[in-house]
């Protein structure tokens, strides 16, 4: 069975993806980017189609999230603002500018009247949108704020945090209902199950903490398994929920009784930043450091015809579907969405302004036509650098290995990266957050300096590297190796 062509596309960015949201009204997914752009998509098994490219942020857009009905969509950013869409048309509906004293990590839609806002150092905010002011302030969290989830019959929201602490707040009150006991060790994700009767955390270290509703001063139960840690938790059923970690992959876990029943997506080894369940709960929906937000199929949960034996065969049949899955990832083709905008000096030169879903984009299509160009032009650049190695020879081809895994995924020329290498710092916003650390600095710049070095090389040099060179650019594909994520930290 082949999977992928079952169903939606990837959609690859230039940029890492930071956050993702699927609207609930309708088959739309948005994604927000580390440049301060979001972008709006409508998948289909058949293509997806772009519908916004906005730059909504001066810096990196952290968290989105869509209103009850789909017609409006929640952003917040490292430059402390959070503002609300338009999705239809991509204007802007209202925006709060230094809404936080530093910088908001996470945007969640309470109710038609109310969204909340954590930050980086720990403070929660609830903002009446009618008329874009705090109505409460919450300060119970000495480091960020990770996740936070709504119980609609409570009327309670739930935070985690970085201190190690889960928070309740009554959304009718000034102060907060309950603070749990330090867990010690990072809460960074959080989810309802059993009816709302357990909150289900993800912790650093791989477990699975779990509260009884109304006693929050410590977990009831615990739940390992994973080996690093829990970055998302994606609620399927009340017993069945979906996680997100460290170690890229999505595993479906069961809860009362506990274990793990299987994988229903894998993203190679790097961090999985968020899983989320689309409005018809036929698709999951996970992004990650490799700049794609992957569709995996998980209708099979839902389809009770295919699982009449009850719990049991829902069990069976979700682990052999989902094992299946993640073998055929591998053989996916990707829709290439390169519009998001790739360092600061193009950020200065489009402004802040939002684009349309209309404007046209050349990106991609100056992409492909010089690639071929490209390619020549790596091979004469690794001959050129190796000539200089000397004694140390081996030692420069390792480096220049690592150089082609850390370049960019999208075809831009060698110019391009010599751009990148000195355009400044507009396009690294992320490089000095405080609570979520470093997005670092790209190996172009290494590569440039070692472009400079002039000395002479033997011909039996020259040859040596650029065989090497052609068999390192020469693929199957034609393509590049894909943009490592070793230089990225988590947020």
């Amino acid at each position: 069975m082949d999977d992928s062509a079952a169903r939606p596309k990837s959609l690859k960015f230039k940029e890492p993806v930071i956050d993702i949201a699927f609207s609930p009204t309708d088959s739309l997914v948005a994604s927000s980017l580390i440049t301060g752009h979001v972008f709006i998509h409508r998948y289909a098994v058949g293509g997806n189609e772009r519908k916004q490219r906005l730059k909504v942020h001066k810096k990196s857009c952290r968290s989105v999230c869509f209103s009850g009905d789909g017609s409006s969509l929640y952003t917040a950013s490292k430059d402390k603002s959070w503002q609300a869409l338009d999705v239809a048309t991509g204007g802007e509906q209202r925006r709060v500018e230094d809404a936080h004293d530093k910088a908001i990590n996470i945007v969640k839609y309470v109710n038609e009247q109310i969204i909340a806002t954590g930050d980086e150092a720990g403070g929660v905010k609830l903002w009446d949108v009618r008329q874009n002011k705090a109505a409460f302030a919450y300060s119970e969290h000495v480091d960020y704020i990770s996740d936070m989830v709504f119980h609609a019959e409570k009327r309670h929201l739930l935070a985690t945090s970085g201190d190690g602490c889960l928070s309740v707040y009554d959304v009718r009150k000034s102060k907060a209902f309950h603070v749990s006991e330090n867990q010690d060790d990072e809460l960074l994700s959080v989810a309802l199950m059993r009816g709302g009767k357990k909150v289900v955390v993800g912790e650093t270290d791989g477990v699975l903490g779990i509260f009884t509703y109304g006693q929050f001063d410590d977990v009831t139960d615990r739940f390992p398994g994973h080996p690093q840690s829990i970055d998302s938790i994606c609620k399927l059923t009340e017993e069945l929920c979906v996680t997100g970690s460290s170690d890229g992959l999505l595993r479906i876990v069961q809860l009362f009784p506990h274990k793990l029943v299987g994988v229903a997506g894998d993203h190679k080894s790097l961090p999985v930043e968020k899983v989320v369940l689309s409005h018809d709960q036929q698709w999951l929906a996970s992004c990650s450091h490799d700049h794609t937000v992957h569709f995996w199929d998980i209708g099979y949960i839902f389809n009770e015809d295919e699982n009449e034996e009850g719990d049991g065969g829902e069990v069976l049949d979700a682990q052999a579907m989902a094992i299946q899955v993640s073998k055929d990832v591998a053989s996916e083709d990707a829709d290439i969405d390169i519009d998001g905008l790739s360092d600061g000096s193009e950020l200065r030169g489009h402004g802040e302004t939002g684009l349309g879903a209309d404007e046209s984009s050349d990106d991609g299509s100056e992409d492909s036509e010089d690639g071929d160009d490209e390619v020549e032009a790596e091979v004469d650049v690794v001959a050129s650098s190796a000539g200089s190695a000397g004694e140390e020879e081996e030692e420069e081809d390792e480096e220049e290995d690592e150089d082609e895994d850390g370049g960019e995924d999208s075809a831009e020329g060698a110019s391009k990266k010599g751009e990148k290498a000195g355009s400044g710092t507009d396009g690294g916003d992320d490089s000095d957050g405080e609570g979520w650390g470093s997005w670092g600095d790209s190996d172009d710049d290494d590569k440039g300096a070692r472009k400079k070095k002039k000395a002479p090389a033997t011909k039996a040099d020259k040859l040596k590297a650029k065989r090497a060179a052609s068999a390192e650019l020469a693929r199957p594909d034609g393509k590049k190796r894909a943009a490592s994520a070793s230089f990225f930290a988590d947020l």
